[in-house]
């Protein structure tokens, strides 16, 4: 098949999605620029739902009587980012490219 990519970058798609270690691909997949494109796509994913749980624990410090609500988004939304994680690795690894509405707009810009 024309799309598979060399060997050598496989690892760095699986590393460009697995949460901050998208950081890896960007300093040593420096002249692939599809890495570089799943690397920032991935940091990019991560960094939203690292922003989300830090809003969700700030309104659950400051009302405390939303705990349970607290927990429940969490809970979805990490069960909605490994889904998606995974996703994306595999359209990675089949030479295609997972867009997250919102997200991946940004991960082509340097």
């Amino acid at each position: 098949m024309e799309n598979e990519q060399p060997v050598s970058s496989r690892p760095m798609l699986v590393l460009s999605y697995l949460a901050f270690l998208g950081v890896v691909p960007l300093l040593f997949a420096r002249r692939d620029p599809e890495v570089r494109w799943h690397a920032r796509n991935g940091l990019l994913l991560f960094g939203a739902v690292a922003g989300i749980t830090l809003a969700a624990t700030l309104v659950g410090t400051l009302a405390p009587a939303l705990g349970c609500l607290y927990a429940t988004l969490m809970f979805f939304v990490v069960a909605l980012y490994a889904f998606i994680a995974i996703l994306a690795i595999v359209k990675a690894l089949d030479g295609q490219r997972l867009l997250v509405p919102g997200i991946s707009k940004y991960a082509g810009r340097t």
